[in-house]
């Protein structure tokens, strides 16, 4: 109860603040903050990817999932998917001092160390230090793409948050379905936890799935995404048929699948149209 309690806790906070910048930021802006916020949140992805993935830097616990490599995962999600990117949003959104950066970076700091004294994250390789050094940086990182995005109007910027858009909603969807209605698994085993190498491969499959879906965004023809999506369900149907993907039930993974897509799809046009009024 205790691990639920501080991460869903956090989940909380986080959203508060989403909703605040939401509701207190400039009027000229509130057309990017979802979109900076997706941005923001795909770059924490593709970190976690190779930190969390590939580098097992540290565990997460909140003993959420029963799987307990989808409860790590789960539990990246609180950090990657609320607390980082929603703090980095506020401070982008508002323009504040690199004074407040350090701030945030101390306060997260101690909510790690917080994580680690009641046992419910644990670190491997990864030193506490590095985040107190690498929270700041992203916030730099952060304010340098919400100024490329929203002053610049850099056009690969725009098409670039599309995708960390699409991206981030198409590999959360994924995630959960998979974690909780166990849909399906890829069977290539690269590390020994055969969860942790799925988790490995939907990531990339995830990327693979963004970059055709952000074409149908820009030819901005409806068949178009509907072809998109039926093409990559037919791959993997043939991904099924060479064992590469084992589905727990054909009647439930094919909907779920074509539903993940078009609503990722959906999302893109959607940060596409935000960022092009």
């Amino acid at each position: 109860m205790k691990n639920r309690t501080l991460y869903l806790s956090l989940n909380f906070l986080s959203l508060l603040l989403f909703f605040f910048t939401l509701w207190k930021g400039p009027s000229e802006k509130k057309r990017y903050i979802l979109p900076l916020f997706l941005a923001l949140t795909g770059l924490n992805y593709i970190f976690e990817f190779w930190v969390l993935i590939i580098g097992r830097a540290y565990t997460y616990k909140p003993k959420m999932l029963k799987t307990k490599y989808f409860d790590n995962v789960f539990g990246s999600n609180v950090s990657q998917l609320f607390v980082v990117p929603t703090t980095g949003l506020f401070l982008t959104i508002f323009q504040l001092k690199y004074r407040w950066f350090l701030l945030f970076a101390i306060l997260l700091t101690l909510i790690e160390k917080l994580f680690l004294k009641n046992k419910i994250f644990r670190l491997h390789w990864w030193k506490t230090y590095f985040t107190t050094i690498g929270v700041p940086f992203f916030y730099f990182l952060g304010k340098q793409f919400g100024k490329l995005l929203i002053e610049k109007k850099n056009r690969f910027i725009e098409i670039f948050t599309v995708f960390l858009a699409i991206f981030v909603s198409y590999t959360t969807l994924n995630f959960y379905h998979v974690a909780l209605l166990k849909t399906c698994l890829f069977n290539i085993r690269v590390f020994k936890n055969l969860y942790r190498s799925h988790v490995a491969f939907a990531t990339l499959y995830g990327a693979l799935c963004s970059i055709f879906f952000i074409g149908s965004i820009i030819i901005k023809k409806w068949y178009v995404s509907i072809l998109t999506c039926f093409s990559l369900i037919a791959f993997e149907g043939y991904l099924i048929n060479k064992k590469v993907i084992t589905i727990s039930n054909g009647v439930i993974f094919y909907p779920i699948s074509f539903v993940t897509k078009i609503l990722s799809i959906w999302v893109g046009k959607y940060v596409y149209s935000s960022i092009n009024k």
